[in-house]
């Protein structure tokens, strides 16, 4: 819809409303900056606000849970969590990845490309192509947007759409409206989740890209699969995954709907299997 149709839509709805409160009186209002508000209100975050809206994020993720700082572990999740960014959808966003020091089995992407996985998820994963469909699945939530997209629908982004919160120094405005996003960002990633689609699409996109890079395409789908006997009663660590992705089953049954639609049968890889056991062995997680 071209920008002019879609202003003039803005306009009438406007006008509509106001009539329908009875204020029929229409001369004062200023049309030019009514368009100019409208317009700047639908607009996306840039790149370097989804930044910054990031590395707030990440740092209260690392603040909160700590982060474990083991030098062989951190290294083995940049290998193959940056070897995997060519294939995503953004492969022009810089990654950084990072271990929270927390027993939960989970896994966050921030904006802006902050993604941690817990030292808990690294005691369950039995392969790298796990591991790499892990990764897999937090990039593509990255790369989908799938948190800045929640922000942007929320009242708090259509009413503070005016404050670029980019650059060196932040205004205490500026400051206000990033702490917000930060604090709807969080209530999105630890507490509420995404929405069940959006996990199912970082599934698929995530699976996807290992696949391309040579994983076993059933990796990501061999963890999930293992935590289906635990979807009535989750242990603590698992309590936080479960309350903010869909169930295991349904996550499995998704993924393997997808393969038979793609036609893709198992392919094990062994190696894949037995190096993770090797590291895991030489570098045991506490």
């Amino acid at each position: 819809m071209k920008k002019n149709n879609w202003l003039k839509i803005a306009v009438v709805c406007v006008a509509g409303a106001a009539c329908l409160s009875g204020q029929f009186d229409l001369k004062g209002v200023d049309w030019g900056q009514l368009g100019k508000d409208v317009i700047q209100a639908a607009r996306p975050l840039n790149q370097d606000e989804e930044i910054a809206l990031g590395r707030q994020v990440a740092a209260r993720l690392a603040g909160t849970f700590g982060v474990w700082k083991d030098e062989a572990w951190t290294e083995e999740i940049n290998i193959i969590g940056r070897v995997l960014v060519p294939y995503s959808e953004r492969p022009d966003m810089k990654y950084r990845f990072a271990i929270l020091n927390t027993d939960d089995v989970n896994a966050y992407s921030a904006p802006g490309g902050y993604i941690f996985i817990s030292k808990g998820m690294l005691k369950q994963v039995e392969s790298e192509a796990e591991l790499a469909g892990i990764l897999g699945h937090e990039i593509a939530h990255v790369a989908n947007k799938d948190v800045v997209r929640e922000i942007q629908k929320s009242n708090l982004w259509k009413t503070g759409a005016k404050v670029a919160i980019s650059g060196t120094e932040l205004s205490p405005e500026q400051q206000e409206l990033l702490n917000n996003m930060t604090n709807a960002s969080w209530d999105t990633l630890v507490v509420k989740g995404l929405s069940k689609a959006d996990e199912f699409k970082a599934d698929q996109d995530g699976t996807v890209d290992a696949r391309k890079l040579g994983y076993d395409s059933y990796g990501l789908y061999y963890f999930i699969q293992r935590l289906e006997p635990l979807e009535k009663k989750p242990g603590e660590d698992l309590r936080r995954l479960f309350s903010t992705h869909p169930k295991p089953s349904e996550r499995s049954g998704r993924l393997k709907q997808y393969f038979d639609n793609k036609g893709w049968g198992k392919n094990d890889l062994p190696e894949c299997k037995d190096r993770l056991k090797n590291f895991k062995a030489n570098h045991p997680v506490p």
